[in-house]
């Protein structure tokens, strides 16, 4: 399995190919105008957003920046290039007052949830952003897979798991038996 979808893109992308390939093609065929991502960390997936964007779109981008990756910069100019509103938050996607600086640009139509992937990281991220979604909107989590050998620490699939008894939901997975990945969408 891949973890780059284009040749092109400028920085690395945590994502399979298959997976992320097949929600930006939801991403595209949905043209959200107010996009949040929470965990941007080299910005592959952020540069998909806002290549994908109109101009009249909105992205906000949250991370703590604290593993020592920090591409603010390229962010601004992939913005400026694009035409595309960016707005940067850097803070613990957990903390209250992290959310409370994203909250005055909700509702967004696209959330995507790929910060901590322990179980109570993710899930205080769901508790936090999801009632900022708008009516119709989507909210996608990375790394549903359950947590393998090599990768103990990806806890996602425990929230997921809950969210499907509960959501519209639906499953991007190339791989079951992957160490890692699997994109969960739930539609609002």
């Amino acid at each position: 399995m891949s973890t780059s979808v284009l040749a092109d893109t400028p920085v690395p992308i945590l994502q399979h190919a298959f997976e992320f390939s097949k929600l930006l093609e939801l991403y595209r065929e949905r043209t959200p105008q107010r996009v949040l991502e929470i965990g941007t960390y080299h910005g592959g997936t952020l540069w998909h957003w806002l290549q994908n964007a109109t101009a009249t779109t909105r992205v906000v981008t949250v991370d703590s920046y604290m593993t020592g990756i920090d591409n603010r910069g390229l962010f601004v100019k992939w913005s400026q290039e694009t035409g595309v509103d960016l707005e940067i938050v850097e803070g613990d996607s957990n903390a209250d007052t992290t959310a409370a600086r994203v909250r005055p640009f909700a509702p967004f139509d696209w959330i995507f949830i790929d910060a901590g992937h322990y179980l109570a990281e993710v899930t205080r991220d769901w508790e936090l952003y999801s009632p900022m979604v708008a009516d119709g909107g989507v909210i996608a989590l990375h790394d549903i897979l359950p947590p393998s050998e090599h990768h103990p620490e990806i806890q996602v699939a425990g929230l997921w798991n809950a969210l499907v008894q509960t959501e519209r939901t639906a499953e991007i997975v190339e791989d079951q038996d992957a160490d890692w990945g699997g994109i969960g969408v739930v539609y609002r």
